[in-house]
């Protein structure tokens, strides 16, 4: 006989939500086997409508403590696991099955949920846990209980379903929300100076404000609690502190700090994905690509699924996969570059970059028809003025002389720069063109800003130029042309 699915209370707290409300009681429907609704003074139609959907609705008054609104909410519950929400949270239906499941495969634990801004990055969550009395929520804003299930070694694992916050999608209230949670965070500092926890959160709030020196200083508490208590060092405002400091010091412009919190953070927690993530990144942008590569190529599968920090992980695997391939080409391993931009179209078939580049990772590993393929496909799927150069270049490289003079009067635009002037000058000499090395000869003197007279006139002055440019491609193809005339000359 098949396990039936563990029920479920949902609990939350609201306050003057008729306009949010509806969406989160209708996107539970199915999934909640009691919906638990704390209101701390509502003045809307907040309460009818949470009857109107069947919840149990209770009445507590707000006392700037989200961590005591939501234990009322628990008193209430009845149901095998509590699952807490907000009012601006959404559970789509097709969230439900991975939430049962999940709980069926780990029975009596908890689990993290992913909660993400659509369009925007995501975070895992502790949403659920089971139902036992003596475990709470603490703290009077950024309300967690992970310290209760610890203590009753209740442990909790990720699962792969996803909520949708919509509370921040108005900037305004976005705002007006964080200077409240500061106010409360500032107060409860006061309170518990020794609480680690509330400067994370504090340089969280000034983050999201903008204030990110302020924020910093905030970091700094937490991470001197960390040089004194061994306690500290292991949790996770301080890996995550050393993370957020890092980020705020380059948003700054103060790139060598954070590189240096970054290779202080890697001591400590060389399991933390973003810490080399972000180190490769600051590096990248300064173009330091070597540094790059050895922060990043360990990263190369790393899927990012297991991170709390909110991140758009299919865009940073996009970045990574980019910049690691652009690294690989300056450090010389082609085979890396060619793994990540292949990655990259299998990804993103229209990502039209990584066509450039994956041709550029082939040429030099030796593979010229695997470059021309690279060009072709690309161009399939989308006309592009440098992957049509690229492809004129290499198909001159491989002496298809024929496809690369009709790749040629393809090239519009680039037909008049000097690589292309010089392929065509090579193109002209291979077929004894007379007419057409006149022409090409004195259209690459002009491109040079040499006065244009007849080939071989001031031959010796323009390779002296072309040489003085140190452009090698345009060199090459155009001493590739002399010296084949020359060759024919008897």
């Amino acid at each position: 006989m098949k396990r039936k699915f563990p029920s479920i209370s949902v609990c939350m707290i609201v306050k003057n939500e008729e306009e949010n409300l509806p969406r989160l009681l209708a996107s539970i429907k199915g999934l909640a086997d009691e919906v638990i609704v704390v209101d701390t003074g509502s003045k809307d139609k907040t309460v009818s409508i949470a009857r109107e959907f069947g919840a149990k609705v209770c009445h507590f008054p707000w006392c700037d403590d989200f961590s005591a609104a939501r234990n009322e909410s628990l008193k209430h519950a009845t149901k095998d696991f509590i699952l807490w929400l907000d009012a601006d949270d959404e559970v789509k239906e097709t969230e439900h099955h991975k939430i049962r499941v999940h709980l069926r495969k780990y029975p009596g634990t908890g689990a993290y949920l992913q909660t993400c801004v659509e369009g925007e990055g995501q975070a895992l969550q502790l949403r659920i846990f089971p139902n036992h009395r003596g475990i709470w929520f603490e703290g009077r804003i950024h309300e967690q209980t992970i310290r209760s299930l610890e203590a009753k070694g209740i442990p909790a694992y990720a699962c792969n379903a996803r909520i949708i916050h919509h509370g921040y999608e108005d900037r305004g209230a976005t705002v007006e929300k964080l200077r409240r949670n500061r106010k409360i965070l500032e107060e409860e500092l006061k309170e518990h100076p020794e609480d680690f926890n509330i400067p994370f959160f504090l340089a969280r709030t000034c983050s999201g404000l903008g204030e990110f020196e302020l924020a910093i200083t905030y970091l700094d508490m937490v991470i001197e609690r960390a040089k004194e208590d061994p306690i500290v060092r292991t949790q996770v405002a301080f890996k995550n502190g050393l993370f957020d400091k890092a980020s705020y010091l380059a948003l700054l412009g103060r790139v060598d700090e954070a590189l240096s919190v970054l290779a202080y953070g890697k001591s400590f927690f060389p399991q933390f994905v973003l810490i080399p993530y972000l180190s490769g990144k600051l590096h990248f942008e300064r173009k330091e690509y070597r540094e790059a590569f050895e922060d990043l190529l360990p990263l190369k599968d790393e899927t990012f699924e297991r991170e709390t920090e909110p991140i758009n992980i299919p865009h940073v695997r996009k970045w990574l996969l980019r910049a690691l391939g652009v690294s690989a080409l300056f450090a010389d391993d082609v085979l890396i570059a060619e793994e990540c931009f292949m990655k990259t179209i299998d990804n993103d078939p229209g990502d039209r970059p990584a066509y450039h580049h994956l041709a550029v990772a082939r040429e030099r590993k030796g593979d010229v028809d695997g470059a021309i393929a690279a060009c072709s496909i690309g161009l399939k799927r989308e006309d592009d003025a440098y992957l049509r150069k690229r492809l004129f270049l290499l198909l001159l490289k491989k002496e298809s002389f024929d496809q690369a003079l009709e790749c040629y009067e393809t090239l519009n635009g680039n037909r008049d720069d000097a690589d292309a002037l010089s392929g065509r000058f090579l193109l002209s000499c291979r077929a004894l063109d007379g007419a057409g090395i006149q022409r090409y000869y004195r259209l690459v003197e002009e491109k040079l800003s040499i006065d244009p007279v007849d080939f071989p006139q001031n031959l010796q002055a323009t390779r002296m130029r072309l040489r003085e440019t140190n452009d090698a491609r345009s060199t090459e193809l155009f001493e590739a042309g002399v010296t084949f005339l020359l060759s024919q000359t008897p």
